[in-house]
Protein backbone atom coordinates (compact mmCIF):
# COMPACT_ATOMS: atom_id res chain seq x y z
CA UNK A 1 0.00 0.00 0.00
CA UNK A 2 1.44 3.58 -1.07
CA UNK A 3 2.22 6.67 1.65
CA UNK A 4 -0.81 8.14 0.06
CA UNK A 5 -3.41 5.37 0.45
CA UNK A 6 -2.36 4.94 4.00
CA UNK A 7 -3.03 8.73 4.71
CA UNK A 8 -5.88 8.74 3.06
CA UNK A 9 -7.69 5.60 5.02
CA UNK A 10 -6.21 7.20 8.06
CA UNK A 11 -7.88 10.40 7.83
CA UNK A 12 -10.97 8.74 6.45
CA UNK A 13 -11.36 5.85 9.93
CA UNK A 14 -10.56 9.66 12.24
CA UNK A 15 -13.33 11.74 10.73
CA UNK A 16 -15.32 8.96 10.71
CA UNK A 17 -14.75 8.10 14.24
CA UNK A 18 -14.72 11.61 15.74
CA UNK A 19 -18.12 13.04 14.81
CA UNK A 20 -17.17 16.66 16.14
CA UNK A 21 -14.55 16.68 13.05
CA UNK A 22 -16.00 17.79 9.68
CA UNK A 23 -12.56 17.63 7.77
CA UNK A 24 -8.75 16.89 8.37
CA UNK A 25 -6.07 18.38 6.46
CA UNK A 26 -2.06 16.94 6.06
CA UNK A 27 0.49 19.94 4.96
CA UNK A 28 3.97 19.57 4.28
CA UNK A 29 5.59 22.84 5.67
CA UNK A 30 6.21 24.28 2.99
CA UNK A 31 2.41 24.65 2.83
CA UNK A 32 1.42 21.64 -0.24
CA UNK A 33 -1.28 19.77 0.66
CA UNK A 34 -0.36 16.11 0.82
CA UNK A 35 -4.10 14.64 1.66
CA UNK A 36 -7.44 15.96 3.07
CA UNK A 37 -10.59 13.66 3.93
CA UNK A 38 -13.82 15.30 4.62
CA UNK A 39 -17.38 14.07 6.01
CA UNK A 40 -20.06 13.83 3.37
CA UNK A 41 -23.86 13.84 3.76
CA UNK A 42 -26.16 11.15 2.33
CA UNK A 43 -28.32 14.18 1.11
CA UNK A 44 -27.15 15.48 -2.82
CA UNK A 45 -28.23 19.15 -1.53
CA UNK A 46 -26.62 18.85 1.63
CA UNK A 47 -23.37 17.84 0.05
CA UNK A 48 -23.72 20.55 -2.63
CA UNK A 49 -23.46 22.89 0.74
CA UNK A 50 -20.82 20.96 2.68
CA UNK A 51 -18.61 21.87 -0.47
CA UNK A 52 -19.00 25.01 -0.34
CA UNK A 53 -18.06 25.29 3.06
CA UNK A 54 -15.40 23.62 3.27
CA UNK A 55 -14.10 25.08 0.05
CA UNK A 56 -14.35 28.15 1.66
CA UNK A 57 -12.11 26.52 5.13
CA UNK A 58 -9.94 25.51 2.84
CA UNK A 59 -8.70 28.88 1.76
CA UNK A 60 -8.87 29.89 5.12
CA UNK A 61 -6.41 27.13 6.90
CA UNK A 62 -4.34 27.71 3.53
CA UNK A 63 -3.84 31.56 4.90
CA UNK A 64 -3.68 30.36 8.70
CA UNK A 65 -0.63 27.89 7.61
CA UNK A 66 1.47 30.95 6.67
CA UNK A 67 0.21 32.82 10.63
CA UNK A 68 1.13 29.70 12.24
CA UNK A 69 4.96 29.36 10.43
CA UNK A 70 5.48 32.82 11.15
CA UNK A 71 4.51 32.68 15.42
CA UNK A 72 6.58 29.50 15.48
CA UNK A 73 9.42 30.25 13.20
CA UNK A 74 9.88 28.20 9.98
CA UNK A 75 9.43 24.23 10.20
CA UNK A 76 8.23 24.20 13.92
CA UNK A 77 4.04 24.70 13.54
CA UNK A 78 3.91 22.85 17.53
CA UNK A 79 0.29 22.61 18.20
CA UNK A 80 -2.84 24.48 19.36
CA UNK A 81 -6.35 25.87 18.25
CA UNK A 82 -8.09 28.14 16.99
CA UNK A 83 -11.88 29.29 17.18
CA UNK A 84 -14.66 31.03 15.15
CA UNK A 85 -18.09 31.75 15.78
CA UNK A 86 -19.23 28.28 14.71
CA UNK A 87 -15.93 26.07 14.52
CA UNK A 88 -12.85 24.93 16.21
CA UNK A 89 -9.51 24.97 14.28
CA UNK A 90 -6.98 22.99 15.64
CA UNK A 91 -2.77 22.13 14.10
CA UNK A 92 -0.89 19.59 15.32
CA UNK A 93 2.85 19.11 14.22
CA UNK A 94 3.34 15.42 12.21
CA UNK A 95 7.19 14.74 12.50
CA UNK A 96 10.29 16.92 11.64
CA UNK A 97 8.15 17.27 7.68
CA UNK A 98 4.23 17.89 8.19
CA UNK A 99 1.48 19.49 9.87
CA UNK A 100 -2.17 18.21 11.40
CA UNK A 101 -5.40 20.65 10.69
CA UNK A 102 -8.90 19.78 11.94
CA UNK A 103 -12.26 21.52 11.43
CA UNK A 104 -14.30 20.88 14.33
CA UNK A 105 -17.57 21.67 15.50
CA UNK A 106 -17.81 24.75 18.46
CA UNK A 107 -18.77 22.50 20.77
CA UNK A 108 -15.87 19.64 20.14
CA UNK A 109 -14.60 18.51 24.09
CA UNK A 110 -10.97 19.59 23.03
CA UNK A 111 -9.52 17.64 26.49
CA UNK A 112 -10.40 14.55 24.81
CA UNK A 113 -9.55 15.47 21.15
CA UNK A 114 -6.25 16.66 21.47
CA UNK A 115 -5.11 13.02 22.82
CA UNK A 116 -6.75 11.04 19.91
CA UNK A 117 -5.26 13.85 17.45
CA UNK A 118 -1.69 13.08 19.11
CA UNK A 119 -1.83 9.63 18.49
CA UNK A 120 -2.73 10.26 14.83
CA UNK A 121 -0.06 12.78 13.86
CA UNK A 122 2.75 10.00 15.72
CA UNK A 123 1.16 8.01 12.69
CA UNK A 124 1.01 10.39 10.07
CA UNK A 125 5.08 11.10 10.71
CA UNK A 126 5.61 7.01 10.96
CA UNK A 127 3.87 6.91 7.41
CA UNK A 128 5.68 9.79 6.16
CA UNK A 129 9.12 8.85 7.49
CA UNK A 130 8.43 5.19 5.62
CA UNK A 131 8.87 3.89 9.63
CA UNK A 132 5.30 2.69 9.63
CA UNK A 133 5.49 -1.25 10.57
CA UNK A 134 1.64 -3.19 9.94
CA UNK A 135 2.61 -5.74 11.78
CA UNK A 136 3.04 -3.20 14.93
CA UNK A 137 0.99 -0.50 14.27
CA UNK A 138 -2.64 -0.16 12.93
CA UNK A 139 -4.69 2.47 10.69
CA UNK A 140 -7.86 2.07 12.63
CA UNK A 141 -8.59 4.64 15.64
CA UNK A 142 -8.61 3.12 19.27
CA UNK A 143 -12.25 3.47 20.59
CA UNK A 144 -10.99 4.51 24.25
CA UNK A 145 -13.90 5.49 26.67
CA UNK A 146 -12.54 9.02 28.24
CA UNK A 147 -15.05 10.65 31.03
CA UNK A 148 -16.16 13.72 29.52
CA UNK A 149 -14.54 15.26 32.75
CA UNK A 150 -11.50 14.15 32.13
CA UNK A 151 -8.86 17.18 31.65
CA UNK A 152 -5.34 18.05 30.07
CA UNK A 153 -4.41 21.24 31.77
CA UNK A 154 -5.39 23.28 28.34
CA UNK A 155 -6.60 26.12 30.15
CA UNK A 156 -2.04 26.73 31.06
CA UNK A 157 -1.96 26.63 27.41
CA UNK A 158 -5.12 29.66 26.52
CA UNK A 159 -3.70 32.67 24.65
CA UNK A 160 -4.60 35.89 26.90
CA UNK A 161 -5.61 38.60 25.16
CA UNK A 162 -6.24 37.27 22.54
CA UNK A 163 -6.02 38.94 18.53
CA UNK A 164 -8.04 38.03 16.01
CA UNK A 165 -5.14 36.45 13.09
CA UNK A 166 -7.20 36.45 10.44
CA UNK A 167 -11.00 38.31 10.14
CA UNK A 168 -13.22 36.38 12.79
CA UNK A 169 -10.44 34.22 13.69
CA UNK A 170 -9.16 33.93 17.33
CA UNK A 171 -6.06 32.11 18.79
CA UNK A 172 -7.30 29.88 21.64
CA UNK A 173 -4.70 27.53 22.87
CA UNK A 174 -0.73 27.69 21.90
CA UNK A 175 0.93 24.36 23.36
CA UNK A 176 4.57 24.80 23.79
CA UNK A 177 5.87 22.03 25.77
CA UNK A 178 9.42 21.57 27.75
CA UNK A 179 12.03 19.40 25.59
CA UNK A 180 12.15 16.70 28.07
CA UNK A 181 12.25 12.60 28.76
CA UNK A 182 9.23 11.85 30.36
CA UNK A 183 9.53 8.71 32.60
CA UNK A 184 6.31 7.08 33.52
CA UNK A 185 5.44 3.94 36.04
CA UNK A 186 2.63 2.08 34.68
CA UNK A 187 1.55 -1.09 36.97
CA UNK A 188 -0.89 -4.01 35.29
CA UNK A 189 -2.88 -5.72 37.68
CA UNK A 190 -5.63 -8.63 36.93
CA UNK A 191 -6.40 -11.81 37.75
CA UNK A 192 -4.33 -14.81 36.35
CA UNK A 193 -4.46 -15.49 32.98
CA UNK A 194 -6.56 -12.66 31.35
CA UNK A 195 -3.32 -12.00 29.18
CA UNK A 196 -1.69 -8.96 30.74
CA UNK A 197 1.79 -10.36 29.59
CA UNK A 198 0.39 -11.04 26.40
CA UNK A 199 -0.46 -7.47 26.39
CA UNK A 200 2.84 -5.80 27.63
CA UNK A 201 4.54 -8.27 25.21
CA UNK A 202 3.06 -6.85 22.02
CA UNK A 203 3.44 -3.21 23.34
CA UNK A 204 7.26 -4.01 23.35
CA UNK A 205 7.60 -5.79 20.24
CA UNK A 206 8.04 -8.72 22.41
CA UNK A 207 12.43 -8.08 22.34
CA UNK A 208 12.41 -5.43 25.43
CA UNK A 209 12.22 -7.52 28.47
CA UNK A 210 14.69 -6.43 30.66
CA UNK A 211 14.23 -8.10 33.85
CA UNK A 212 12.37 -10.57 35.30
CA UNK A 213 11.58 -12.42 38.39
CA UNK A 214 9.59 -15.39 38.39
CA UNK A 215 9.84 -15.89 42.27
CA UNK A 216 8.87 -12.87 42.94
CA UNK A 217 5.80 -12.70 40.36
CA UNK A 218 6.50 -9.39 38.31
CA UNK A 219 7.81 -9.03 35.11
CA UNK A 220 9.80 -5.38 34.68
CA UNK A 221 10.45 -4.00 31.21
CA UNK A 222 10.49 -0.70 29.75
CA UNK A 223 9.77 0.85 26.29
CA UNK A 224 9.71 4.07 24.94
CA UNK A 225 8.35 6.19 22.01
CA UNK A 226 7.95 9.98 20.62
CA UNK A 227 5.28 12.28 20.95
CA UNK A 228 4.31 13.92 17.53
CA UNK A 229 7.01 11.45 16.33
CA UNK A 230 9.54 13.91 17.04
CA UNK A 231 12.64 12.88 19.10
CA UNK A 232 12.92 16.12 21.35
CA UNK A 233 9.61 14.41 23.67
CA UNK A 234 10.04 10.92 24.91
CA UNK A 235 8.32 9.26 26.71
CA UNK A 236 9.85 6.17 28.76
CA UNK A 237 7.13 3.50 30.13
CA UNK A 238 8.32 1.45 32.76
CA UNK A 239 5.90 -1.54 33.14
CA UNK A 240 5.46 -3.77 36.00
CA UNK A 241 3.36 -6.58 35.05
CA UNK A 242 2.30 -7.91 38.42
CA UNK A 243 1.12 -11.75 38.62
CA UNK A 244 -2.10 -12.87 39.25
CA UNK A 245 -1.44 -15.92 41.49
CA UNK A 246 -3.26 -15.79 44.76
CA UNK A 247 -0.08 -16.98 46.26
CA UNK A 248 2.35 -13.34 45.48
CA UNK A 249 -0.53 -10.87 46.63
CA UNK A 250 1.05 -10.39 49.88
CA UNK A 251 4.09 -8.96 48.37
CA UNK A 252 2.62 -6.32 45.35
CA UNK A 253 1.82 -3.55 47.66
CA UNK A 254 5.73 -2.74 47.45
CA UNK A 255 5.50 -2.87 43.41
CA UNK A 256 2.49 -0.12 43.63
CA UNK A 257 4.98 2.99 44.97
CA UNK A 258 5.36 5.72 42.41
CA UNK A 259 3.25 4.71 39.88
CA UNK A 260 1.81 6.71 37.50
CA UNK A 261 -1.30 5.40 35.90
CA UNK A 262 -2.67 1.47 36.32
CA UNK A 263 -4.25 -0.68 33.71
CA UNK A 264 -6.81 -3.13 35.58
CA UNK A 265 -7.36 -6.31 33.09
CA UNK A 266 -9.90 -8.62 32.83
CA UNK A 267 -11.33 -11.37 30.50
CA UNK A 268 -14.45 -10.53 28.44
CA UNK A 269 -14.96 -14.47 28.72
CA UNK A 270 -14.45 -15.30 32.62
CA UNK A 271 -17.02 -12.94 34.71
CA UNK A 272 -15.18 -13.84 37.77
CA UNK A 273 -11.88 -11.93 36.34
CA UNK A 274 -14.06 -8.77 35.86
CA UNK A 275 -15.81 -9.23 39.67
CA UNK A 276 -12.70 -10.13 40.99
CA UNK A 277 -10.79 -7.44 38.76
CA UNK A 278 -13.66 -4.30 40.09
CA UNK A 279 -13.77 -5.50 43.71
CA UNK A 280 -10.20 -6.60 44.58
CA UNK A 281 -7.66 -5.28 41.62
CA UNK A 282 -8.79 -2.07 41.23
CA UNK A 283 -10.03 -1.48 45.50
CA UNK A 284 -6.44 -2.59 46.62
CA UNK A 285 -4.80 -0.35 44.44
CA UNK A 286 -6.48 2.80 44.61
CA UNK A 287 -6.36 3.07 48.53
CA UNK A 288 -2.84 2.70 48.04
CA UNK A 289 -2.39 5.30 44.81
CA UNK A 290 -4.94 7.57 45.11
CA UNK A 291 -6.00 9.70 42.43
CA UNK A 292 -3.99 8.55 39.54
CA UNK A 293 -5.76 7.22 36.29
CA UNK A 294 -6.72 3.91 35.84
CA UNK A 295 -7.74 1.96 32.99
CA UNK A 296 -10.00 -0.94 32.76
CA UNK A 297 -9.49 -2.87 30.04
CA UNK A 298 -11.35 -5.68 28.84
CA UNK A 299 -9.45 -8.36 26.95
CA UNK A 300 -9.88 -10.92 24.71
CA UNK A 301 -12.07 -9.44 22.36
CA UNK A 302 -11.17 -12.04 19.56
CA UNK A 303 -13.64 -14.84 21.46
CA UNK A 304 -16.52 -13.10 20.83
CA UNK A 305 -18.83 -15.73 20.60
CA UNK A 306 -17.45 -17.13 24.13
CA UNK A 307 -18.25 -13.29 25.63
CA UNK A 308 -19.72 -12.83 29.07
CA UNK A 309 -19.38 -9.48 29.59
CA UNK A 310 -20.25 -6.93 26.91
CA UNK A 311 -18.58 -3.66 26.24
CA UNK A 312 -21.61 -0.86 27.43
CA UNK A 313 -20.96 -3.32 31.20
CA UNK A 314 -17.67 -2.70 31.05
CA UNK A 315 -18.44 1.25 29.89
CA UNK A 316 -20.84 1.86 32.56
CA UNK A 317 -18.95 -0.13 35.56
CA UNK A 318 -16.00 2.72 34.35
CA UNK A 319 -17.60 5.71 34.55
CA UNK A 320 -19.31 4.83 38.58
CA UNK A 321 -15.76 4.52 39.23
CA UNK A 322 -14.41 7.15 37.16
CA UNK A 323 -11.91 5.36 35.16
CA UNK A 324 -10.72 5.00 31.59
CA UNK A 325 -11.83 1.94 29.56
CA UNK A 326 -11.44 -0.16 26.54
CA UNK A 327 -11.01 -3.35 24.54
CA UNK A 328 -8.32 -5.02 23.50
CA UNK A 329 -7.03 -8.27 21.54
CA UNK A 330 -3.52 -8.67 22.88
CA UNK A 331 -3.06 -11.90 21.20
CA UNK A 332 -4.09 -10.20 17.71
CA UNK A 333 -2.77 -6.92 18.96
CA UNK A 334 -6.10 -5.27 18.59
CA UNK A 335 -5.96 -1.51 20.49
CA UNK A 336 -2.60 -2.29 22.44
CA UNK A 337 -0.19 -0.28 21.09
CA UNK A 338 -2.62 3.00 20.41
CA UNK A 339 -4.31 2.10 24.38
CA UNK A 340 -0.72 2.44 25.90
CA UNK A 341 0.07 5.95 23.60
CA UNK A 342 -3.15 7.20 24.34
CA UNK A 343 -2.32 6.83 28.30
CA UNK A 344 1.52 8.32 27.68
CA UNK A 345 0.01 11.53 25.84
CA UNK A 346 -2.29 11.97 28.64
CA UNK A 347 0.21 11.83 31.32
CA UNK A 348 2.50 13.61 29.09
CA UNK A 349 0.02 16.93 28.84
CA UNK A 350 -0.72 16.90 32.71
CA UNK A 351 2.92 16.15 33.84
CA UNK A 352 3.98 19.56 32.52
CA UNK A 353 0.85 21.07 34.44
CA UNK A 354 3.14 20.58 37.30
Amino acid sequence: MSKEERLRILLRNFVEFEKDVEIAYIYSNQGLLISKYSRSSSNVEDNKELEKVHGAFTAIVENLLDKISSEYKIGHYGSGSFETSDHRIIYLQAGQDAILVLLCNYETNLNILFPMAYLIVEKIAQILEESYDPRYNTLDVPDLWVNEKFSLGLDKHSVTNPEPVLEGIYPLHQIKMEKKKHLFKLIILGSAAVGKTTLVNQFLKKDHIIDYRPTLGISISSQKYFIQGKRDDTIEFLIYDLAGQEFFKRVRHQYYRGASCAFVMYDVTRRDTFEEGLKYWLDDARKELGNIPFILIGNKIDLEDQRQIQRDEGIQKAKELKCFFTETSALKNTNVQDTFKLVGIGLFFQSNQN
